[in-house]
């Protein structure tokens, strides 16, 4: 019926006219620039042997506590050197996104933290072992445990199905934010 009928707009009837006109890249810059949008979204990577090159004007080698070898941007090391010779402060700790630069490379975050971290959403149940939507925690610059919200929207409040923290670490005040955030008490 009518109602199922879809119509799509053309490209050049949306988009300004300038990407269509520039010259495809070639392959070279076509890898620079993926290389450089994750250097940006994730700001500390691991390059593949073959990417290093294709980049290295740009970024600089960082090993973290002899772990393995991470590039980060030249323009980013300032805030590498801001925070370097500050004490460690016990900060409030934060829910992270499971898809936050943080977490989102296993690789790196296990290296840096020993941290293994799968979102387990699209994991059938009987294999999760932190929960479906569990929320890594963040104290100071320590990934502590992990926490698994569940909201109940019927009855318009937040849940903690499932959590394991390092002793010390308080995540009620994360929590508790995180329901403010929905809409909902905790």
């Amino acid at each position: 019926g009518a109602g199922q009928r879809r119509v799509y707009a053309l490209p050049e009837r949306i988009l300004p006219a300038a990407p269509f006109a520039a010259p495809e890249p070639d392959a070279a810059d076509a890898l620079r620039w993926e290389a450089l949008l994750r250097l940006k979204q994730r700001r500390l990577v691991t390059l593949k042997r073959a990417e290093l090159p294709r980049v290295e004007d740009l970024v600089q080698a960082v090993t973290v506590d002899g772990g393995a070898t991470l590039h980060c941007l030249r323009a980013d090391l300032a805030h590498f050197d801001a925070t370097a010779d500050e004490p460690a402060e016990r900060a409030a700790p934060l829910l992270l996104a499971p898809l936050d630069p943080l977490v989102y490379d296993r690789r790196v975050t296990s290296s840096l933290w020993g941290f293994d971290y799968t979102w387990e959403v699209y994991t059938p149940p009987a294999k999760r072992t932190r929960g479906y939507y569990a929320l890594p925690v963040l104290s100071g610059a320590e990934l502590v445990g992990h926490v698994d919200p569940k909201a109940d929207r019927d009855a318009g409040k937040l849940a903690v199905v499932g959590r394991a923290v390092r002793r010390g670490h308080a995540v009620t005040g994360a929590v508790g934010e995180l329901a403010r955030f929905l809409g909902l008490r905790r």
